[in-house]
């Protein structure tokens, strides 16, 4: 039901382009085709939209001439509502981009097209990475049929200066650098080097953000929800997982604590940060400083419970609603299994498709770093805890401050965030038990 979806309000308008390639000539069986005008909605403006445009829906429509794509695209922060009101008035758009953070939702309120029988029918899921796909599964993870599509993902790697480990004579991280070997070498890599009494480079980065808590977390055994939907954040295991981090600042000292205000890219960039926990979208921010920087990347480190990666897709959806239901599902296909980078997800973010991801073209081997650990990473890959209502209680993530900040022990900090949690993912919960 559309009432299980936080409301907020709509504001503003998006932009909304019509985009529609007239061929001169066609075969004469597209000829015959009735024309179809294919609504595309999406959160991807600005220079972005001009990609999608030249790299996939001019193309397309060169070979599909009697399809038209609408495109309308607003932001990020409107788009949810925006999609929700359409649902409301019985007028969704066909095609969409989806957030992994809204697919359990709006799969089990009737919103999203189950694609499992599209994908069996006309795709080898041996040419696709499956892991990124637990993400848009419903109702599970593991098992469910998928309710949207990956093109492209992203996942957590450790980065590295290679400069601050030369001058520190450590080894740089190998496949079996683990949790307790980050907190080792930052008590080497963390120094002051004018002698000044301040600590000015940091062997660490420690934050309660998505990208590092949570794998951290599973690496250490936890989780933050089972799979029944109840909070189990504040088991020893998800405790000990935040503790390291904590200690990380407090204890160990090989992190800059959250009140000096460091951004941890712009450290990374400055050289002045040994290693920290990014992701495949930051290799762009790191290669614009240039030959200053000698950086690369490793596997996520191994925990008590094992390597967790933690990744995560930009996706396709229909609506269930939709009358072009195959006429989307063609540009899906087209879009996924390209054998040329494009421009919008570029050499960012991996694509799902096996044969690009593994190209000598994305992989581009003459450049820094090596995007072979992305692929190798993938196999530890997990979305974790996308679901349910996640943009709900993630975004209470303020409650851990006082922990990072070493004013609440960690255990009481996770003690309320997992009652915020508990608050957001009730009533799903409840539904899924009826």
């Amino acid at each position: 039901m559309l009432d299980m979806v936080r409301k907020r309000s709509v504001v503003g308008t998006g932009i909304v382009l019509l985009l529609f390639v007239a061929l001169a000539s066609s075969p004469s069986g597209a000829q015959q085709q009735e024309k179809i005008r294919l609504h595309y909605f999406t959160w991807a403006g600005g220079a972005a939209a001009d990609y999608i445009r030249e790299d996939f829906i001019e193309p397309f429509q060169e070979l599909n001439p009697h399809i038209e794509i609408y495109y309308e695209a607003v932001s990020f922060g409107q788009f949810f509502d925006k999609l929700v009101t359409y649902h409301l008035a019985g007028t969704p758009p066909d095609l969409m981009h989806m957030s992994v953070g809204y697919v359990n939702e709006y799969a089990a309120n009737g919103m999203l097209l189950n694609l499992q029988p599209l994908f069996e029918r006309d795709l080898n899921p041996d040419d696709f990475f499956l892991e990124p796909m637990k993400a848009v599964r419903y109702p599970s993870m593991e098992d469910g049929d998928l309710y949207a599509i990956p093109f492209a993902f992203v996942l957590t790697s450790l980065y590295y200066n290679k400069g601050l480990f030369d001058d520190a004579g450590l080894m740089y991280p190998d496949d079996d650098f683990t949790w307790e070997d980050v907190r080792t070498y930052g008590r080497t890599l963390t120094r002051d080097r004018d002698g000044d009494g301040v600590m000015d480079q940091w062997g660490f980065f420690s934050t309660r953000n998505y990208t590092l808590l949570d794998p951290v977390i599973h690496a250490f055994g936890g989780r933050i929800l089972d799979d029944d939907y109840n909070v189990v954040v504040t088991s020893p295991e998800a405790v000990a997982g935040a503790q390291f981090l904590v200690d990380l600042i407090h204890q160990d000292r090989v992190a800059p604590h959250p009140n000096l205000g460091f951004n941890q890219t712009v450290l990374f960039q400055q050289g002045n940060l040994a290693m920290s926990v990014a992701l495949t979208n930051n290799i762009h921010e790191y290669r614009q400083v240039g030959d200053t920087l000698d950086w690369d990347v490793a596997l996520m480190p191994i925990g008590p419970a094992g390597r967790v990666v933690r990744l995560w897709p930009d996706s396709f959806a229909i609506s269930a609603q939709s009358p072009n239901v195959e006429a989307a599902w063609e540009y899906i296909k087209f879009v996924i299994t390209q054998d040329k980078m494009d421009r919008y997800s570029g050499e960012r973010k991996v694509p799902i498709y096996k044969p690009l991801a593994t190209s000598a073209e994305w992989l581009e081997l003459d450049k820094v770093p090596n995007k072979m650990k992305f692929i190798e990473a993938i196999p530890y890959g997990h979305p974790l805890e996308f679901r349910p209502n996640w943009g709900e209680w993630d975004g209470q993530r303020s409650l851990l401050n006082p922990a990072w900040y070493g004013e609440m022990p960690v255990e009481q900090a996770l003690a309320n965030w997992g009652q915020a949690i508990e608050n957001a993912v009730r009533p799903f919960r409840e539904q899924m038990q009826k």
